[in-house]
């Protein structure tokens, strides 16, 4: 039964002809009257079967007044209050059931035009061809409420977006606008993924508002993390959807038809959303629209940031949907561009496995282009800019900046524009001059009061957090920030970030790949590429110069991410002597642990962590355990002596140096422990002397 108009009056919708009877009254006249007209209605209702009457008058029928429903319209003031208003396309889906067919010769919205005491039975409205109320909202208002306005490229919330400079980044800029028209290239997915701040969010807009002015950009989506509007999945596919509509008054016709079909389409999957909400309007304007062809339509969707995007699984099925939706389409029209830093949801789909490596055009921006250059030019040109604005005569010389001094920015930034932004904002403080401000960027030390690189510690903090918190999600009995510390430690000995690792650490296969699977924007792998070393080796590069050595390593910086040197020192070493314990007495050469164990030792003597942390462990446990702890050390000595021909004079007295410390340290009443240190210390100064 479809729902009733609302009246506009606060007064009843219905008003009876006859006071209401009070309880137990009766009229003895009614029920007679009642069942005649049942059994007339019965009667009427055969012979309409029958074909012995025909149906209803198609003008307006007075019917008998009845105890049923009826309206009062004797008064002008009750007629408006009385009138039943219902759609004008309400049919019957049983005619043979419907006892009178009644017209409007007025209005259209109403049927009882100058009627009055009349009876309406058994009515039936066909539900499907219901208008709907006029206070509810069409499909295209309820789409614009499930949009994200910020994520438009050109939103008055994303004023002043970031864009690449006028002669800058010119060659990619190129290639991307080169495949966007492309219409031929067999890949219709182009996907970008650079380090974090590397840019890919000025390529973005600079890309969009170049499609813009062609008249090609059909939408775009720019993530943030920071915008609860715009940082997660539900909102994409309808701000697409808005912006096609927006472009072609015959899709939005359809975007709405179907929102209206479907109003919990916002509540469906991604699947489906893309489907009725993009594919099948596009599809409906080149089979309805004559002699349209659907690739004169603006064609170029952008997305940006998916890795900004909450719930790294609801990343892949974004992913998963525009490769089911819109690639393996072949009559539509698009060209989708995202980038994104080279998270797990799109790394692993671009990988060699991935369902997206053959399907999509893949650039990889830090590892493929050198901004170096572009960097050069930026920060000159925006220093110089915030010198002539500034009111410090220094700033107006022609040696300012120095050369020097753009060349050391230059080198810090290490190909990420975000460092030059960073500088720039931070020298562009119009309330003290420009030239003080570089200097203290340049001059930096945790000790100083001034925070130039605030914004990059943010950054860095909120990646590395995060991966934290994933990790450890994961692997509640580890610790995230020590195994990174200790990896990045084995990294910098040159040690197998590989098997040896994770011997070392006693965990599962490629341990050192998932330790960083979630801070591939700041730290991925490469083959080793030193001349001598072995190329089969991995090694950490870092994008961020500034990452690696003056943030995670420094605590005025890190802060609660700091992880202190000794602290991964020991726990490697421990691990270490864990391994070489379980060896010792099967004669399992491992010459690999040794040498991590006796590199770890001799880097750290004479250094105020070291001997007296590493003597305290292998002073710890009973005779026994303590015995074999120096045997092991002492082994891994020698093998640090033949890998390196004697040539580590300095080393080799140093560690002398500690075996004389321990037999001043040990107990008089441990003769047998004495008598070892004593035949390790003879041994090694016959080694002292003779080198």
């Amino acid at each position: 039964m479809a729902p009733k108009a609302k009246s506009t009056s606060s007064k009843p919708l219905f008003r009876w002809p006859w006071p209401k009877e009070r309880k137990n009254d009766q009229n003895v006249d009614q029920q007679p009257q009642e069942q005649g007209l049942t059994q007339q209605a019965d009667l009427d209702r055969q012979q309409i079967k029958a074909g012995l009457i025909g149906q209803a008058p198609t003008r307006p029928a007075q019917i008998s007044a009845s105890p049923a429903v009826a309206l009062d319209t004797s008064t002008a003031s009750s007629a408006e209050e009385g009138r039943l208003e219902f759609p004008t396309n309400v049919t019957s889906s049983t005619p043979n059931l419907v006892e009178g067919t009644i017209l409007s010769a007025g209005a259209p919205s109403s049927f009882f035009q100058n009627a009055n005491n009349f009876v309406v039975k058994r009515l039936h409205v066909d539900a499907s061809q219901h208008v709907s109320n006029s206070n509810e909202p069409s499909g295209w208002e309820r789409l614009l409420q499930n949009t994200a306005p910020n994520a438009l490229y050109d939103s008055a919330y994303r004023f002043d977006p970031p864009k690449c400079d006028e002669d800058t980044r010119v060659e990619v800029t190129e290639e991307l606008t080169g495949w966007i028209q492309d219409r031929k290239a067999p890949q219709r997915l182009l996907c970008m993924t650079g380090a974090a701040g590397s840019g890919k969010s000025a390529l973005q807009q600079t890309v969009a508002e170049l499609c813009s002015g062609k008249g090609i950009l059909a939408s775009t989506f720019f993530f943030s993390s920071t915008d609860p509007t715009r940082n997660t999945v539900s909102p994409v596919i309808p701000t697409i959807a808005y912006q096609l509509g927006s472009n072609n008054p015959t899709v939005r016709e359809a975007i709405s038809a179907a929102v209206n079909k479907d109003p919990l389409i916002f509540k469906k999957s991604l699947l489906t959303q893309m489907n009725k909400l993009v594919v099948d309007p596009i599809i409906h304007l080149s089979r309805d629209v004559p002699n349209h062809e659907p690739a004169a339509i603006p064609y170029t969707i952008l997305i940006d940031g998916l890795d900004e995007c909450a719930d790294e699984q609801r990343q892949a099925e974004l992913l998963a949907t525009i490769d089911d939706c819109l690639l393996q389409n072949e009559t539509l029209p698009f060209r989708v561009f995202i980038a994104s830093r080279p998270e797990w949801a799109i790394r692993s789909a671009l990988e060699d496995t991935g369902y997206l490596h053959r399907k999509a055009y893949h650039i990889q921006l830090s590892d493929q282009y050198d901004a170096s250059g572009d960097i050069r030019r930026v920060l000159w040109r925006r220093l110089r800019d915030i010198g002539r604005r500034s009111g410090d005569p220094r700033a107006l010389s022609p040696s300012w900046p120095s050369e020097e001094d753009i060349e050391t920015l230059v080198y810090s930034a290490s190909g990420q524009f975000i460092y030059a932004a960073t500088v720039i904002k931070f020298v562009s403080e119009r309330r003290s001059s420009p030239v003080d401000r570089l200097r203290a960027v340049l001059t930096w030390t945790p000790e100083d009061r001034a925070q130039p690189f605030a914004a990059l510690d943010l950054l860095y903090t909120n990646i590395v957090a995060a991966a934290k918190e994933a990790y450890e999600a994961a692997h509640p009995e580890r610790d995230f920030l020590l195994l990174f510390s200790a990896l990045r430690l084995f990294d910098r000995y040159g040690f197998d970030l590989d098997s040896l690792f994770q011997q070392m650490t006693n965990l599962e296969e490629n341990v050192h790949r998932w330790l960083i699977s979630d801070v591939r924007s700041l730290v991925t792998l490469q083959p080793n590429p030193h001349p001598m070393g072995d190329t089969r080796l991995e090694v950490l590069r870092y994008y961020h110069k500034s990452f690696a050595d003056d943030f995670i390593d420094n605590p005025s910086r890190s802060k609660t991410l700091f992880v202190p040197k000794s602290r991964s020192v020991e726990f490697v070493t421990v691990s270490c002597f864990r391994v070489l314990d379980t060896v010792m007495d099967r004669d399992e050469p491992t010459p690999p642990i040794r040498l991590i164990v006796s590199n770890l030792l001799v880097s750290h003597f004479g250094s105020s962590s070291s001997p007296n942390s590493f003597l305290e462990f292998l002073f710890t446990g009973n005779n026994v355990e303590k015995l074999k702890k120096w045997k092991a050390v002492e082994r891994c000595m020698e093998d640090r002596q033949k890998e390196t021909f004697g040539s580590s004079l300095s080393k080799t007295g140093q560690w002398l140096n500690l075996l004389s410390h321990a037999l001043l340290d040990t107990n008089s009443h441990d003769q047998e422990f004495q008598q070892v240190i004593q035949t390790f210390h003879d041994k090694w100064k016959q080694f002292y002397q003779a080198d």
